[in-house]
């Protein structure tokens, strides 16, 4: 039985609750972080295993009905260590670098108009990427959930994603974050 509903959040935002309720802290995300992972997981395991994965992770109804506004953070997290739990490390790691390369894919093609990427192409690439990582950190409510986001420059850009929904309760020998890596990978190339 599918008990999810919608819920308006202060700011306007809706947010989907479902099967795994809702986060502690109240967070939420783009739809991209669920919705990429379905592409990629489908390109590359083919759509039952995607079916199983996203039931694993209690969201199999984001498959039927693709999120289109902001989702619980829960709901993602969810989905990527059940990603891990089914497919192994490496493999879900693949997974989710391509889904975030993919959502990469979709700033730039939606979100980034085209005017702004020609000027940053011409910029200097130092000057591009103080330009970028400023925008993404007025944009980090969409992708950061209950964590935080922030950056420093020093000889090299530094991202940092503190408490990140998709990391916060999984324990590995390796960064797992690679959603994350995919898509700022994509965005700054």
């Amino acid at each position: 039985m599918n008990n999810a509903r919608s819920e308006a959040l202060p700011g306007k935002q809706l947010v989907e609750r479902g099967a795994v309720g809702p986060s502690r802290f109240g967070a939420v995300m783009g739809p991209n972080a669920i919705t990429r992972v379905a592409q990629a997981l489908t390109t590359e395991k083919g759509a039952g295993v995607c079916r199983e994965t996203f039931a694993a992770a209690g969201i199999e109804r984001h498959l039927d009905t693709p999120p289109s506004r902001m989702v619980d953070e829960q709901h993602v997290a969810s989905l990527h260590r059940a990603l891990i739990e089914r497919l192994g490390p490496a493999k879900a790691a693949m997974i989710s670098r391509e889904a975030g390369r993919l959502t990469g894919e979709y700033l730039l093609a939606k979100r980034i108009p085209r005017l702004a990427q020609t000027l940053l192409r011409r910029l200097p690439r130092r000057l591009t990427a103080h330009i970028l990582v400023r925008a993404i950190a007025r944009n980090a409510w969409t992708f950061s959930g209950g964590g935080r986001f922030s950056f420093r420059f020093a000889h090299r850009m530094h991202l940092k994603l503190a408490g990140s929904p998709i990391c916060r309760l999984l324990r590995t020998e390796e960064p797992a974050c690679h959603y994350f890596v995919g898509a700022f990978e994509r965005v700054f190339s």
